[in-house]
């Protein structure tokens, strides 16, 4: 019995470690790096340490929320580098999740998305000003808002200015390039309405 409990308060011990240690990369790589720096180390951030080290740079994440290891976060941008990312609570992020945020990211109460989605925030057009070889380079861009009890299955790619309504679903590998409708089922390339839940 003792044994047990001497492990358990090594454990703890190690825990508080493995934490500070988090803490330290991301301030290191965040000044020696700048925000890419900082967005590369969370990627690799165990699962325990993540949501705390994303609301230091700016994040908003309410309470029950579980992100798994590998959120690639594109465009951090600025001193607080994840302040576009606004999350409700009891949200669920799946591994290796891409959010964009080069404009808010607005996920509210128990939204569930599955691995390896993208949210992007952003576009880039390439425009050809004479017919050749000269382009010209402009972006568009708009926030994303996922409404409260939506699930978003895995391999989805949410295009920028998206809103997925109230208890709406997303089919695995679809491709949203437009608004979803509350309480439908949406799947495809690009995504269609399939039936309402």
């Amino acid at each position: 019995m003792e044994s047990k409990k001497c492990l358990i308060m090594i454990k703890k011990i190690l825990f508080v470690l493995e934490d500070i240690l988090w803490v330290i990369r991301c301030e290191y790589n965040l000044w020696l790096h700048g925000p890419y720096g900082l967005s590369k180390v969370i990627e690799k951030i165990p699962y325990r340490f993540l949501i705390k080290n994303l609301r230091r740079y700016g994040a908003t994440i309410g309470n029950y929320c579980r992100f798994e290891r590998g959120i690639n976060l594109h465009r951090p941008l600025g001193k607080k580098p994840f302040e576009n990312l606004i999350i409700g609570n009891n949200v669920y992020l799946g591994h290796n999740t891409l959010l964009d945020l080069s404009r808010k990211i607005i996920i509210e109460d128990n939204v569930i998305i599955a691995s390896r989605c993208q949210i992007w925030t952003h576009t880039s057009i390439y425009e050809s000003l004479d017919g050749g070889n000269n382009f010209d380079y402009k972006e568009k861009f708009g926030d994303v808002i996922i409404k409260r009890n939506s699930v978003i299955y895995s391999g989805v790619i949410i295009k920028h200015g998206i809103t997925i309504g109230e208890g709406s679903k997303v089919g695995a590998g679809s491709v949203v390039i437009r608004d979803i409708v509350p309480f439908t089922f949406f799947a495809g390339n690009p995504a269609r309405e399939i039936r309402e839940i």
